[in-house]
């Protein structure tokens, strides 16, 4: 999934606060979601490292709309 690196930087940093842009400075993994048709192309955005309780930050993209949807 680097190959969406590049795209998923350009849409947090002309879409995204400080919470994505967070994410995206931390280790994180870019995967496919349920989502990928024709119209949408959804990519789940995860931090590598859990909280205290297991959470894990993210958020998603689409890269077909160019917007954070999740």
């Amino acid at each position: 999934m680097n190959n969406y690196e590049s795209i998923v930087k350009s849409i947090a940093s002309q879409q995204g606060g400080y919470r994505e842009k967070e994410i995206l400075k931390n280790s994180h993994t870019i995967e496919k979601s349920e989502t990928w048709n024709n119209g949408h192309k959804v990519l789940e955005i995860l931090e590598t490292v859990a909280d205290a309780v297991g959470y894990k930050n993210g958020f998603q993209v689409d890269i077909i709309t160019r917007s954070i949807c999740g």
